[in-house]
């Protein structure tokens, strides 16, 4: 079961949510709300290897817990995790810890960015570090979560560190922007996402995440319904790309093995979601049009040849963060029951985030430039080398934010 649906080109209508229907579409768990090496230089220095930062939140939302975050991130240090206490360590050698700088924005149901009405702040969320966003789907300037979901990935991105509390962020110093561009069932337009994502790149995003659904259809249809086939999307796509903004996208949940198609591939980096045992998730869309997968979490995909991949056992555990059910907007809790293509994404932005901040690509890459990094040093699973179920491996934060080692001038 996937979260929404697209129903057409239209602006949804305004209703208010009902607590029965919000709880059966949170049940099901799966996320992916549907619209559907620089060259070294002997002037590098060589830095002293430190251990990798451990910040101390709880894992839950209580002031401490047994094992803390890393208890249950399992995606941020387990062994098909994405590397990130190292990949902290060296970024803040480098001054940008956290990806501080480096804003993204969060295209989703919305964010629990502050208080207003029956809404609360995530107190996972710093204020200071919530940037200006908009509503594009009641059209005003507050984009609160009414469904938990888009708050679920902001969590993931950049959840605060260190603050003894829930869990860590993968950028957990960059801004979030959010930007509501999904109603309360989890619903979202095209023009809504072309006119949201202008609006992230006129002010000032360096990131877009899109945990969405960009592509949708049944298993092995040929040219299955796109929110990319939208002239307005792909406009838009196109637009942030030459603006110099990174956007990643969910690759959908429908385990279609004809998607993200080829033409599709340089809109986005596209995202697929792994499992707890470094397998493809049984219901990632996997396609040559395959950039990076990240955990997702769920249960494995039954990929011939893959010795990660066994679908007869118990599927690994799903992905943890800071939100609330829909129908109790200011009650916060560590929902550890997500998984999808939507909470893959997430971490690959982050990841970029970090890339970003750190400076090791120059002060302004391009989004091709800073794909092409997350993909060279990703880690390969599956068949050597690329490949539809993965595309270039599994985002490596380590990997991908390691400075180019120093250079001894010869003579």
């Amino acid at each position: 079961m996937v979260l929404a649906y697209v129903a057409s080109d239209l602006p949804p209508r305004r209703v208010n949510p009902p607590p029965a229907v919000l709880r059966k579409a949170l049940a099901a768990g799966l996320t992916a709300a549907v619209l559907v090496p620089a060259t070294a230089t002997a002037a590098q220095r060589t830095v002293l290897a430190r251990a990798a930062y451990h910040p101390n939140d709880s894992g839950v939302a209580a002031a401490a817990s047994t094992g803390g975050w890393a208890a249950v991130q399992w995606e941020l240090t387990g062994p098909f995790g994405i590397n990130a206490p190292a990949a902290w360590s060296q970024v803040s050698r480098l001054g940008a810890g956290g990806g501080r700088g480096v804003t993204i924005a969060v295209l989703d149901s919305g964010v629990a960015y502050a208080r207003r009405g029956r809404y609360r702040r995530s107190p996972d969320l710093a204020t200071g570090r919530v940037v200006k966003g908009y509503d594009f789907v009641d059209g005003d300037p507050f984009p609160n979560d009414e469904y938990g979901h888009g708050t679920f990935i902001a969590g993931t991105i950049a959840a605060t560190a260190n603050n003894a509390y829930g869990t860590v962020g993968v950028a957990y110093r960059a801004k979030i922007m959010p930007v509501r561009v999904l109603d309360y069932e989890g619903r979202g337009y095209p023009s809504t996402i072309a006119r949201a994502i202008r609006y992230a790149v006129r002010n000032g995003a360096d990131v877009i995440n899109l945990s969405l659904e960009l592509y949708d259809g049944p298993p092995l249809a040929p040219s299955p319904r796109s929110v990319t086939a939208s002239r307005a999307v792909r406009a838009a796509l196109a637009d942030a790309r030459r603006a110099g903004v990174v956007v990643v996208a969910a690759a959908g949940n429908s385990s279609n093995p004809n998607v993200p198609a080829k033409k599709y591939d340089t809109l986005a980096i596209n995202v697929g979601g792994t499992t707890e045992h470094g397998c493809l998730g049984d219901y990632s869309n996997h396609g040559p049009g395959m950039d990076l997968v990240a955990p997702g979490g769920g249960a494995d995909a039954d990929v011939r040849g893959d010795v990660n991949c066994q679908p007869t056992l118990p599927p690994g555990r799903d992905i943890s963060s800071v939100s609330f059910r829909p129908e109790s907007p200011g009650r916060f809790e560590v929902l550890a029951r997500f998984r999808g293509t939507s909470t893959a994404s997430p971490h690959v932005a982050g990841v970029a985030a970090l890339v970003l901040a750190s400076g090791i690509l120059g002060d302004a890459p391009t989004p091709g430039a800073v794909e092409r990094h997350l993909e060279a040093s990703a880690r390969d699973l599956g068949a050597v080398g690329r490949d539809r179920f993965y595309g270039g491996g599994l985002v490596d934060a380590a990997a991908a934010t390691a400075q180019p080692a120093a250079v001894t001038p010869s003579g």
